[in-house]
């Protein structure tokens, strides 16, 4: 009789578990360049409209 050593489906996968930290690292890039993008169109219509 073989018993199998690693069963064929894990009972909790990791990628299912969502950490506050994981979340927040997900989404930590995308704001920042967003912001960034907006602070330079702030900038370009503070800067063209001062002629």
């Amino acid at each position: 009789m073989r018993v199998p050593i690693h069963p064929s489906r894990p009972a909790l996968p990791r990628a299912v578990v969502a950490t506050p930290e994981h979340v927040m690292s997900r989404y930590v890039a995308p704001l920042g360049f967003t912001l960034a993008a907006v602070w330079v169109a702030v900038l370009f219509v503070l800067a063209s409209s001062t002629n």
